[in-house]
């Protein structure tokens, strides 16, 4: 095992609450927004779908870091036959945590890693259960977080974290989006520890 200390790692994504994320778990890396352009989710096994998002993150960046280790991620909200993206307006967003008020919704977040032509894939679920609010509560929450640029229209990891009765998880950045225990365990399977 060696130190990760050792190798370039770059963070497929501009986004402070994944890079944080790493920070916390002892990776030191550089951010580096994908290039890739993400389609809508239309159809098929939005698991699969979110795994090939986040693969396709990281594979947008080799070629211009082909020696660094490349890790990037993708999340979803599901919401019975729903699939919730990131809102973008502040209509979009009530709309969204009308539809999860009161109700139980699944998060699944993927990671993808590639490392000197080699590929790890998986990804990490949570389930959640929101309280009941007002329509009131609910836009004084928007107006507060600003969470439109989060599936599902919330940061769990600020206020948003007060909307839930309930969470369900192995590991809380599954919720924030990115799942460290599978960065971790990708990592360690080739051949790198976060502790040397």
């Amino acid at each position: 095992m060696r130190s990760i200390q050792e190798i370039s790692v770059v963070l497929a994504s501009s986004a402070p609450w994944r890079s944080s994320i790493l920070t916390q778990l002892g990776i030191p890396h550089q951010c580096k927004a994908p290039t890739f352009e993400e389609p809508t989710f239309s159809q098929g096994d939005p698991v699969k779908f979110i795994e090939s998002m986040a693969y396709e993150k990281a594979k947008s960046l080799t070629e211009n870091f082909p020696d660094s280790l490349i890790i990037a991620a993708d999340q979803l909200v599901l919401f019975e036959d729903h699939l919730l993206g990131k809102p973008k307006t502040s209509e979009n967003a009530l709309k969204q945590l009308t539809m999860l008020n009161g109700n139980q919704h699944q998060i699944v977040t993927a990671v993808a890693i590639l490392f000197q032509g080699e590929v790890r894939i998986g990804h990490e679920k949570a389930w959640l259960e929101m309280r009941t609010f007002s329509e009131h509560e609910l836009l004084n929450y928007i107006k507060t977080d600003q969470p439109l640029d989060c599936a599902g229209s919330y940061k769990i990891e600020s206020l948003g974290g007060s909307l839930f009765t309930k969470i369900q998880v192995q590991d809380l950045n599954t919720i924030i989006g990115l799942p460290g225990n599978l960065v971790i365990n990708f990592i360690r399977d080739f051949g790198y520890s976060t502790l040397l």
